[in-house]
């Protein structure tokens, strides 16, 4: 593999998909912020809408970050090349993190522009921002871990692809080893007359078993949502919150897991598919990501996600039960 070069990527593609994501983010922050309003118009308690507008912003921002990463990863496979540690780790460093820091100085503008405009209390003010700005560098540590472990993950990769070809050149003189005779007894000739014996291959052990019908989700979504969902109610066991579910929808997303409708069980996988083809052209659009399906906030959606993400974890347990469990013993959640 050759090395990377950050400007061996079509900075003009991407820049374009930018632009077009930008203005799509702006006209989404602009609905959530009217529904936000309408939703508070009979509400007495003054903070609630500026409150709930910071949060809707910063889960903005994170699902910003989410899609700038998947329109770099993406046109670097459209150019033909495999993803590295070095383009990961670079995308997080010119991408990821410009992008996240740009939404905290505007957010933070137009939230002070608020403050002043509205006479808002300075001690809430302050209050908000410092709790703001913590979340912010939350949620660049949360993005510097998750793309560090897909460095990670790509170095290991890149460490296997190379070492193949030894690792098989390896094994073929081991097995010139254990077997000289395959390599070195020459065609053997037989006198006249001398009644020569088949030579019968190497005996091989039969396949008994017959292979099963493939699992419906793959192996890494079901360690990635059991391992999520099982953090989640360690934090709160009597129930997971809405914005556990709305972090455990970005990990998700980020992970490539989407569209939900090709992860839910039975009927909620069917109810999605058929939400998904009424609302095709509406105004709503599709739910095509987890992040989008919490943000709805149906409640039967919801359940469906729930319900699954618990069936994973119950599978995490199963394979890998914690230490001092018996591995028959069930554990519930």
């Amino acid at each position: 593999m050759p090395p990377f070069r950050w400007e061996d990527i079509d900075h003009s593609l991407v820049s374009l998909r930018l632009t077009n994501l930008a203005e799509e983010m702006h006209s989404q922050i602009e609905a959530d912020e009217r529904h936000i309003q309408f939703e508070n118009r009979g509400n007495l308690n003054g903070n609630a809408v500026p409150s709930q507008v910071l949060k809707m912003k910063e889960d903005r921002a994170d699902e910003s970050a989410r899609r700038t990463y998947e329109i770099y990863c993406d046109v670097w496979d459209k150019q033909g090349y495999v993803k590295s540690a070095s383009f990961v780790r670079a995308v997080f460093a010119r991408g990821i993190v410009p992008v996240l820091r740009a939404r905290k100085g505007a957010i933070a503008g137009e939230f002070s522009m608020f403050a002043k405009r509205t006479s808002f209390p300075p001690v809430l003010r302050d209050g908000m921002m410092k709790g703001f700005q913590l979340n912010m560098q939350r949620m660049e540590d949360r993005w510097r871990r998750r793309l560090e472990i897909e460095a990670k993950e790509c170095e290991h990769a890149e460490k296997i692809a190379r070492l193949s070809p030894q690792i098989a050149q390896g094994r073929h003189a081991m097995a010139m080893d254990t077997f000289p005779e395959i390599q070195t007894e020459p065609n053997r000739q037989f006198p006249a007359g001398e009644i020569s014996q088949p030579v019968h291959p190497l005996p091989t052990t039969p396949h008994t078993k017959k292979p099963g019908r493939s699992p419906r989700l793959s192996q890494d979504f079901v360690v990635r949502s059991g391992t999520l969902w099982r953090e989640a109610i360690f934090d709160s066991p009597n129930k997971v919150s809405l914005d556990q579910l709305r972090q455990i929808a970005s990990e998700l997303d980020a992970a490539g897991h989407s569209p939900p409708s090709s992860y839910l069980e039975g009927k909620y996988a069917r109810d999605l598919k058929e939400f998904n083809s009424r609302n095709s052209n509406s105004k709503i659009g599709p739910l095509k990501t987890w992040s989008q399906l919490v943000s709805h906030g149906d409640k039967d959606h919801l359940q469906g996600m729930r319900r699954l993400l618990c069936r994973c974890a119950e599978k995490v347990d199963e394979d890998h039960p914690p230490s001092g469990i018996d591995s028959g013993q069930k554990t519930s959640s």
